[in-house]
């Protein structure tokens, strides 16, 4: 018998293995007798009684250590008696050095005992450990409903939860007045406080406790906004909204009356420097969740939630350079059944050559009033044409607008002419003498920022808030952070979106032919994004501006084209010639060629520089 054979230790092995064992118990021994020898009179018993305890399992493993090795000298014992004889005086051997309270080295002797597994057996046991895995997940999943990330997310908010909730002095009238407000049927009239029975109806209803529900409101877990008829909506805030999801998480946290509650507050914000008037009214407010917890806090997302989002994304999964995920449906009808809608620009299924009659889905107006696209009016093309067309440009035809704004280069090369959008020719801004002044006076490096973000004729598009009421707002709910970089720029910076910039940089320059926007074969796409920020200025949340990924977009607003054959380049202007003899007749300098432009160009580039 081999090791290398059968995976089961030889009888070399196996003798040598059961001597260390016993030559390791008896060292055990001798240390438990030395250990009586020194004994005092208040340790002798205990230490008599440990002397004879690893003696035993001494001679236990020396008695097995001589069976192993007459078993293994005996041709008729079965090939296993030496491994078991060893096997037994390694453990023997293990208790004596716990009982004599030495380290137990014996216990390294059984990994030379067992057996090695086969390469098939390893595969064998790997594949049972992971089928008991995902058995366990699709146990857990269908008692949880969610996946092993969300599962972990739950735990971690449940400890939130257990360190949060009773820091809040609450009680359960607190959290029916949030789950009241969470229905978004809260409302306050003529100093009441009701749920109103159906949404948006602001009169009668089930009166709610006051007194709780301005506590709520003092500490910032509730948001007032104006209704009808001089209502006021209640509705919790970010704040809010994570600290009810704490508390229904961890109910035993909430005391269980409105007093059990104030003593509670009353212990945690008195101070020996308080009056008794002032620990009595920081008792009555409400703190705020503790710092920190709205920000850890993720709400987990079970299975259920996770499939619409999913299909969603496995129809709109499409690689950079226009193709299709393998195995993803086509969102889209077959190219021959399809032509391109001219009101709606998307392609529509049609009955014989014939555009069925439908309601357009959206507008270039309803993305953004002042995002300078709209659909390319495309005439319906022959079925024969349709199907020339290579499937590559028709899958990139279908792609959702910002999928296909931020494509690769390679792949907008490949794109048919005019694909996408056409320009919509919006006006320049044309500077006053007030404001030229106030561009000549910028600081060169913020000069020349504003060039690049196309900021120094933005033009504003139409909103509801009048100017006066604007200005208002800078002036007293922005922070000075604001108006400190507002300052540096000459029409301001936070205040324009990307659908208000103005002209690109080239084309103030009179370089039409290098326009921005012509370089980069398309407009500049807004991210639709941005921060909401605490008092300190830190990022607390993250603002979504158009859910729906509408775009708001920056067409450099010179009347120059953005496509098609780029205009001629200025020449350069011609050096003045060296001053001739004054006998010879002195030549008339030859004009330098000139940008050709347009009567009504030269009076716009005139009126903004």
């Amino acid at each position: 018998m081999t090791e290398t054979q059968s995976g089961e230790p030889t009888l070399q092995t196996c003798r040598r293995v059961a001597r260390e064992a016993a030559a390791l118990a008896a060292a055990a021994d001798d240390h438990a007798l030395t250990a009586a020898c020194r004994s005092t009179s208040h340790t002798e018993a205990r230490r008599e009684e440990v002397m004879h305890a690893v003696h035993r399992e001494a001679v236990e493993a020396e008695r097995l250590a001589a069976q192993a090795e007459q078993w293994a000298a005996d041709p008729s014992m079965p090939d296993s008696a030496p491994r078991y004889c060893a096997s037994g005086a390694v453990d023997h051997a293990v208790r004596a050095q716990e009982a004599a309270g030495v380290e137990a080295t014996a216990a390294a002797l059984r990994t030379e005992l067992e057996r090695k597994l086969t390469p098939e057996e390893h595969a064998e046991r790997e594949s049972e450990r992971r089928r008991a895995e995902a058995e366990q997940e699709a146990e857990e999943r269908a008692a949880t409903g969610m996946d092993a990330d969300n599962r972990h997310l739950a735990r971690m908010n449940a400890y939130l939860a257990e360190s949060a909730v009773p820091r809040l002095g609450w009680t359960a009238g607190h959290v029916r007045v949030l789950e009241a407000a969470e229905t978004g049927r809260l409302y306050q009239r003529d100093g009441q406080i009701r749920q109103a029975a159906e949404h948006g109806v602001w009169s009668g209803g089930r009166r709610v406790h006051q007194e709780r529900t301005h506590a709520l409101r003092a500490a910032g877990f509730l948001t007032a906004a104006a209704a009808p008829d001089g209502a006021q909506v209640l509705t919790p805030t970010l704040m809010g909204q994570v600290a009810l999801e704490l508390a229904q998480l961890h109910p035993a946290g909430l005391y269980d009356s409105d007093t059990a509650a104030y003593e509670a507050r009353y212990a945690r914000s008195a101070r020996s420097h308080m009056r008794s008037d002032e620990k009595k009214a920081a008792a009555r407010r409400l703190p705020a969740l503790e710092y920190g917890a709205v920000r850890r806090y993720r709400r987990p997302v079970t299975l259920a939630e996770q499939e619409a989002p999913a299909e969603r994304e496995a129809a709109e999964q499409w690689e950079g350079e226009g193709g299709y995920c393998p195995g993803v449906p086509a969102p889209a009808p077959a190219i021959e059944d399809t032509v391109r809608c001219p009101c709606c620009g998307l392609r529509k299924a049609t009955e014989a050559g014939v555009l069925a009659p439908h309601k357009p889905t959206r507008t270039a107006a309803e993305d953004c009033p002042g995002s300078g696209l709209r659909p390319a009016a495309e005439a319906p093309r022959p079925a024969a044409a349709l199907r020339a067309v290579p499937p590559a440009a028709a899958v990139r035809a279908e792609q959702p607008l910002l999928r296909r704004l931020f494509t690769p280069r390679a792949a907008r090369e490949q794109r048919p002419a005019r694909d996408l959008h056409t320009v919509i020719r919006r006006p320049q801004r044309v500077l006053t003498e007030e404001e030229r002044e106030r561009v000549r006076d910028t600081a060169a490096l913020n000069f020349q920022a504003a060039l690049i973000m196309g900021i120094i004729d933005p033009v504003p598009n139409a909103s509801p808030m009048p100017e006066e009421a604007g200005a208002w707002v800078r002036e007293h709910v922005w922070p000075e952070r604001f108006h400190e970089i507002e300052r540096k720029y000459p029409h301001g910076f936070a205040r324009w979106s990307m659908c208000e910039r103005g002209t690109c940089w080239n084309c103030l320059s009179g370089r039409c032919d290098i326009c921005v926007h012509r370089q980069k074969g398309g407009p500049d796409v807004d991210s639709n994004q941005d921060w909401v920020t605490d008092h300190r200025g830190r990022n607390v949340a993250r603002l979504i501006l158009r859910p729906g990924g509408e775009p708001c977009v920056w067409w450099c607003r010179c009347a120059c084209p953005k496509d098609g054959p780029a205009p001629a380049r200025p020449a350069a202007k011609a050096k003045r010639a060296p001053a001739a003899p004054t006998t010879a007749p002195v030549p008339s300098p030859v004009p330098a060629a000139t940008p050709v432009r347009t009567p009504e160009e030269s009076a716009l580039q005139a009126a903004l520089w």
